[in-house]
């Protein structure tokens, strides 16, 4: 699910693939400390579509779309998953494209919002007439495939709370420690190896450290709910949206222990035309008496003050007490 504390990062690189590969496809490959769920946009029969999610291992390639590559642009894009802790890492560009949470197969790229969509920022990558290709997400370490596969189970570990000075893909003696450290806390067998049974150990773990802590919001409602938050970051003021909710579902809209007194929220259900829905008492809106600014797109703001001054709209967000716990949730019914 997609984290309202976000950043955007992407260094990619992309070649023709080698012609002794078994059959025709288009490969996401990951060279990050990362474990990466990625997407693809295409046209065909004059429409857009796009499609996702690719699971992608550190060191590893995933097919992202069988078949034989045409010369003309694709898109792509791609997303750190949630078992990692702090803000969402994304590798994008500046072309729009409608994704869902969950695995999906969209076609058409326009209004995203209003047809319920989430929307995520894809790459152009212009392509050569072949049978392969492959695109890859890298960081500016350029790691090899091994260097990502350490650097990936040493980013894990930190995730499930074993201190390590650095994610640098070298497996030395304090990463083997506290991998063998891991294991004899999860009660499996105990070798020291960095492969993908010990990736996926680590990250049924963190996914259950996740699960335990945060800010989720929850739509009680039988109408698509969207969600913004304001929060603290660093003593400056933020406003971050749009999370998108469906019924009976909730999002975890902040990831990792809640460390602020208080955060905000402001959410709208929204009817199949993407206005506001009605419910039995009026409009179904969540707000309250704490302004912050928002748009009708995607956004990240820093600041809450002169927001109309700014090109921004402004809405009254309804304060959360965290009350010192680690994971609060906030209910829209």
């Amino acid at each position: 699910m997609l984290c309202c504390l976000q950043i955007a990062a992407a260094v990619l690189t992309a070649w023709l693939a080698l012609p002794a590969a078994a059959h025709a496809d288009y490969r996401f490959c990951n060279k990050t400390s990362y474990v990466l769920d990625g997407a693809i946009a295409f046209e065909t029969e004059g429409r857009w579509a796009s499609r996702g999610w690719v699971h992608i291992l550190p060191g590893a390639c995933s097919t992202a779309l069988e078949g034989d590559i045409d010369e003309r642009d694709y898109y792509v894009f791609a997303r750190s998953i949630d078992a990692h802790a702090g803000r969402v890492k994304y590798f994008s560009g500046n072309t729009q494209f409608c994704t869902l949470d969950d695995d999906f197969e969209l076609e058409g790229n326009e209004q995203c919002a209003l047809r319920g969509y989430d929307s995520a920022d894809f790459l152009r990558v212009r392509t050569k007439a072949g049978k392969n290709w492959s695109t890859t997400f890298a960081e500016a370490g350029e790691y090899t495939e091994e260097q990502a596969r350490v650097a990936a189970v040493q980013r894990l570990l930190k995730d499930n709370g074993f201190a390590l000075n650095r994610i640098d893909g070298i497996a030395a003696r304090n990463t083997l420690r506290a991998i063998e450290a891991f294991q004899r806390s999860a009660d499996v067998p105990v070798t020291g190896k960095v492969d993908e049974a010990l990736i996926a150990q680590l990250i049924e773990r963190a996914m259950e450290e996740q699960a335990s802590a945060g800010l989720d919001l929850c739509n009680r409602t039988d109408t698509l709910v969207w969600a913004a938050i304001g929060y603290e970051n660093g003593g400056d003021e933020m406003s971050s949206g749009w999370v998108r909710i469906e019924p009976d579902t909730c999002r975890k809209a902040i990831k990792g222990k809640l460390d602020r007194e208080a955060y905000y929220v402001y959410a709208e259900g929204v009817d199949d035309a993407g206005a506001i829905a009605q419910g039995g008492e009026g409009a179904m809106i969540w707000s309250g008496n704490d302004s912050f600014c928002i748009k009708t797109t995607r956004f990240e703001i820093k600041g809450r003050e002169r927001c109309a001054a700014r090109g921004f709209d402004e809405r009254g967000f309804m304060r959360v007490e965290t009350g010192g716990k680690p994971l609060r949730r906030v209910d829209f019914d």
